[in-house]
């Protein structure tokens, strides 16, 4: 009789995990030399609700952010030293990581997650995994899911069909057993796959039509965004038809796919003044908030996966000056309830201009809970500045700017109402008093009424 092979332990392990026959030994063995610190986290993720809190998520490919000095690609104990401070610093809640695989399962990326933890910062992961085997029961797909949140704690997954040409039942089975099994964990779905996501706070959709309509809008010569108002009012309109998050996203790319920043309109400046219009937009935009790796300093070219992103691009006052702004969005976000408490519920906004299409100008108010101070959100999308603007608003006093992206810190020219603007007893837009602003060009301001606490 032949010699019978035994595998080495290791080498089981990783074939049950690929096939979901993983067992809790199993995944101890995997563990072994790592030990969590991050019970504090883990404990506060239970208590709260995703969708009263700031969500703001950097999702980044791991191949690609950036290289060792060798330029190979960061193993994840250095990519967690250099990732959890940068990310952390600009303001963002959540780490979504691409292209995780069966491989990973082990000690070094759960040193990631508890790195990640400890900083601030929680980790989202595709799923199925990059190389998940195809042929996998919904049954068996559902445990190996459960297994990586529960033994790695994963705190969210960005769900895609266990085979490309499953149906959305199928989708919708794994996402209620998922959240009858953990049910502190983040699910998000494509957006046309929202109709599957069961009824729980946790699921979110991605909002690509929103992603889509913005970038076509400001694609558009100044001259004729008149003709597609629509794009902007429609994307409100829909805002809370779902548990939304607002994607503007950079895709890799092998053939010089143009970013956001090349399909802005304009020269280059009037390009940067668009693409730092429209992040202010989206943070004022009801809807949880996620950008690209290398969007937030406007990266000159789509990334490439055998590449890394231009880090030099950061020495330009133009870019710095993006991730800047993106460090300022985020900050208020998180410190402003009217931006994130009733970010998928219809209470929390109201509109002031939907419909000043000859401006290009849109403006609405949000509103956080009872006791907070509502903010005033006005874009300009032409490259002129209207002085005189009379704008609605439901209350008397000085009301101040708290952003204004076209200021020269972000690489503006600092065009605005520097020292606040107060109110007027002059009814508009259905509201008792007015201000009246100037509104500087291809730019977003966020006012704030004064005589509410900080």
């Amino acid at each position: 009789m032949g010699e019978r092979r035994i595998a080495p332990q290791g080498q089981v392990a990783d074939a049950a995990l690929a096939n979901g026959s993983a067992t809790p030994r199993d995944w101890r063995e995997r563990l072994a030399s790592h030990r969590w610190q991050d019970g504090v986290w883990m404990r506060q993720r239970r208590r709260e609700d995703p969708l009263l809190y700031p969500l703001s998520i950097y999702r980044l490919d791991p191949r690609a952010w950036r290289h060792d000095s060798l330029g190979k690609p960061l193993g994840w104990e250095p990519l967690a030293t250099q990732l959890v401070p940068y990310a952390a610093d600009l303001g963002f809640t959540h780490v979504e990581v691409k292209h995780v695989a069966q491989a990973d399962a082990g000690a070094a990326f759960a040193g990631f997650v508890n790195d990640c933890h400890v900083g601030g910062l929680g980790v989202i992961v595709e799923w199925p995994l990059a190389c998940l085997q195809a042929g996998l029961s919904e049954a068996e797909a559902l445990e190996l899911a459960c297994d990586w949140l529960a033994f790695l704690h994963v705190d969210g997954l960005r769900l895609k069909p266990v085979v490309p040409d499953s149906d959305a039942a199928a989708l919708s089975r794994l996402m209620d057993g998922l959240a009858a099994r953990s049910p502190d964990t983040l699910l998000f779905v494509d957006d046309h796959d929202a109709e599957a996501a069961p009824t729980t706070a946790r699921a979110l959709a991605l909002n690509t039509h929103w992603s889509r309509a913005t970038q076509a809008y400001l694609s558009q010569p100044h001259e004729a965004r008149g003709q597609h108002h629509h794009r902007l009012v429609e994307g409100l309109a829909c805002a809370f038809e779902s548990h939304f998050v607002l994607p503007l996203i950079d895709e890799q790319s092998d053939d010089g796919e143009a970013t956001w920043l090349e399909r802005m309109a304009g020269d280059t400046w009037q390009r940067f003044a668009n693409l730092r219009a429209g992040l202010g937009f989206m943070w004022a935009h009801p809807g949880k908030k996620l950008v690209g790796m290398g969007t937030e300093f406007a990266h000159g070219q789509a990334w490439r996966p055998a590449g890394e992103l231009d880090w030099s691009l950061l020495d330009d006052p133009c870019h710095g000056g993006m991730l800047r702004l993106v460090a300022d969005l985020n900050r208020l976000y998180g410190n402003e309830p009217a931006l994130h408490h009733f970010d998928c519920q219809p209470e929390g906004f109201a509109w002031v201009v939907g419909d000043d299409s000859v401006n290009s100008v849109i403006a609405f108010l949000r509103y956080g809970p009872e006791g907070t101070a509502p903010l005033l959100a006005i874009a300009n999308f032409t490259p002129r500045v209207l002085r005189g603007y009379r704008l609605g608003v439901p209350a008397l006093g000085s009301w101040y700017e708290v952003l204004n992206s076209d200021s020269t810190f972000y690489g503006g020219s600092n065009v605005g109402n520097a020292h606040g603007v107060r109110a007027q007893l002059l009814p508009s837009h259905g509201h008792p008093a007015s201000l009246e602003l100037t509104l500087p060009p291809l730019a977003t301001l966020l006012l704030r009424q004064g005589d509410w606490p900080a």
